[in-house]
């Protein structure tokens, strides 16, 4: 999916009834972009298990829904100082919807914070491109995890 000028995005609180499509959403995405770092087994544990439809669910209170035209296109969960999860339906990569929905997220933080943490899988290459073209700068590294080792990153105001 492509954005145009016509297109109507907003970042809103998500609603209980809308937790499957944002898990389905998730899933998806999880699959398609962390197999290259992560390894298959990994992707299909984390998915199959249900550990990431859990860690979606806890954070319910602090999940937001990018949508665009009706249509939920990404998700984010945020609290306190930190971004805990972002993702962005396969369909709508390249179209600035990740920059967007972090901007907005960006600008909410920063009301109670000089400085705002997220993390991301240290070799996952698109995300730290990413993060670095919206001005983040790289933290340290846990290797607490061996192969998925996660990556700090910071931005202050």
């Amino acid at each position: 999916m492509t954005s145009t000028i016509n297109d109507t995005k907003k970042l809103r609180k998500a609603h209980r009834a809308e937790l499957k499509i944002i898990v389905s959403l998730a899933n998806k995405t999880f699959s398609t972009f962390y197999r290259p770092f992560l390894g298959d087994h990994n992707v299909d544990w984390y998915v199959n298990s249900g550990e990431l439809k859990r860690e979606i669910v806890k954070h319910a209170n602090d999940l937001y829904v990018l949508e665009m035209n009706e249509e939920i296109n990404g998700f984010i969960i945020y609290f306190d100082d930190f971004i805990h999860i972002m993702m962005v339906d396969e369909d709508a990569h390249r179209a600035g919807m990740g920059s967007y929905m972090l901007a907005a997220v960006e600008k909410i933080l920063f009301k109670k914070n000089d400085t705002i943490k997220l993390q991301s899988f240290a070799n996952n290459e698109i995300a730290t491109k990413f993060y670095l073209k919206n001005g983040w700068k790289k933290g340290q590294i846990n290797n607490a995890h061996n192969n998925v080792a996660m990556m700090y990153f910071e931005k202050s105001k």
